[in-house]
């Protein structure tokens, strides 16, 4: 079994993966942790690309934003994404979220 030093929980939300100017749309949230998210999307990633995202999560009035995010994999079992940083609002934002789903993880 593999420790994270971030746990992942599952998530539900669309965004948008934006690539040299390009955006790509988020078919599918996976999963997503402090520190990055697993999602899958017609851009053809591969290890190294930096990205923006746009996550636009429920009951969310505009979308949270993270700059510079990193291409880690990207495979059969979609594309795996590390954040690098977010702004402060912005990270804020991804805590409260990620305790909502840490609170509804064994609830279902």
């Amino acid at each position: 079994m593999v420790v994270r030093q971030y746990p992942r929980f599952q998530a539900d939300f669309s965004g948008t993966l934006v690539h040299q100017g390009h955006l790509h749309p988020i078919d599918k949230a996976l999963d997503l942790s402090h520190k990055g998210c697993r999602v899958e999307s017609p851009l053809r990633a591969s290890a190294g690309m930096k990205v923006d995202l746009l996550l636009y999560l429920p009951e969310a009035a505009t979308p949270i934003l993270i700059q510079g995010a990193v291409i880690r994999w990207s495979g059969a079992h979609g594309i795996g994404i590390q954040f690098q940083s977010l702004t402060s609002p912005n990270q804020e934002r991804l805590t409260r979220t990620i305790r909502q789903l840490e609170s509804t993880a064994g609830h279902g």
